[in-house]
């Protein structure tokens, strides 16, 4: 379980990435002056096991601010409708089940892009609903956090997951960042005894970005 997911703002449940990589002209994003754009997209690798069907994880939206952010931060506030307490910025907003092993081999999946304060932006979070996301099993079982045997979600109908960076994310005015998000699913889920299929799994979600 060693191979990761990639996602282009914003990622899900088994091995994801998101892309955030700097162009300067010819974007389809229009920025206000002293404004840059971000843009996001989904891209995974193969997950390494032949026992899983699909990995699907409902993502609710990402999120980003000036200001680092610890886990703590980046789950607080998330049933709000509103991700403006703490100087967070919705980036993305798609609202859907992404099944990750569908965006494999450099296939992407677009998620979103925002307009965004020329600046330094070190905090990222992604927000997802475990209460509709799943694993699916070769055999046709489905894993949930009410199943037996099921994946031991974190507690609450929304979770803020912190997105880990190698450096800051630098906006410049008029141009267009892309950052890439690895969602890594063969570290975020972790079997709770000798087999997912008699014990399930703890998801202990790892996100990664880098900048292009």
């Amino acid at each position: 379980m060693a191979n990761t997911r990639k996602l282009v703002w914003i990622s899900a449940m088994t091995g994801l990435a998101v892309v955030v990589a700097a162009c300067s002209s010819g974007s389809a994003v229009t920025s206000p002056p002293q404004h840059g754009a971000v843009m996001l997209q989904l891209t995974d690798a193969p997950f390494a096991t032949d026992s899983v069907k699909s990995v699907n994880v409902f993502v609710v939206r990402v999120d980003g601010r000036m200001a680092a952010a610890d886990s703590a931060a980046a789950d607080s506030a998330t049933m709000g409708d509103s991700a403006s307490a703490g100087g967070w910025t919705t980036l993305a907003m798609p609202d859907t089940t992404v099944d990750l092993l569908a965006y494999q081999n450099g296939n992407t999946m677009a998620l979103g892009s925002a307009s965004l304060a020329a600046g330094s932006y070190s905090g990222f979070r992604m927000i997802i609903d475990p209460t509709r996301s799943n694993l699916v099993l070769m055999n046709g079982d489905t894993l949930t956090g009410t199943s037996t045997p099921g994946i031991m979600f974190p507690s609450g109908s929304r979770s803020g997951i912190k997105i880990n960076l190698s450096s800051p994310l630098t906006i410049t005015a008029g141009d267009t960042t892309t950052m890439l998000l690895d969602f890594q699913v063969g570290n975020s889920f972790v079997m709770r005894g000798a087999s997912m299929m008699q014990n399930g799994l703890i998801f202990k979600p790892v996100i990664q970005a880098s900048m292009h």
